[in-house]
């Protein structure tokens, strides 16, 4: 926050961390599921839960794709790959 910008007060804190509160539940799903897809829809529920909070059209549009290359067969074997590559990297540490 720019020392020009006006602070956020705890009540508005506490009211931001409510409103998104549901976001971290979501991430704690993405983490604990044991399978890429499960992790996949989790990560789509993330999302759309985000872009609900927006006015904008774009991060719709944007969901929207995603969600359908994530429901491929191509789009599943690619996250599939892709968590095995961070869990592989966790691992190591």
């Amino acid at each position: 926050m720019s020392p020009e910008s006006p602070r956020m007060s705890f009540i508005d804190k506490i009211r931001m961390l409510a409103e998104w509160s549901p976001l971290l539940g979501q991430v704690q799903l993405i983490m604990a599921s044991p399978e890429p897809a499960d992790k996949a829809q989790a990560v789509i529920d993330a999302l759309q839960f985000a872009a609900e909070k927006s006015p904008t059209e774009i991060d719709d549009e944007f969901l929207m794709h995603v969600e359908a290359v994530l429901r491929s067969e191509e789009g599943q074997a690619f996250f599939a790959w892709v968590v095995e590559k961070i869990q592989g990297e966790q691992d190591a540490e």
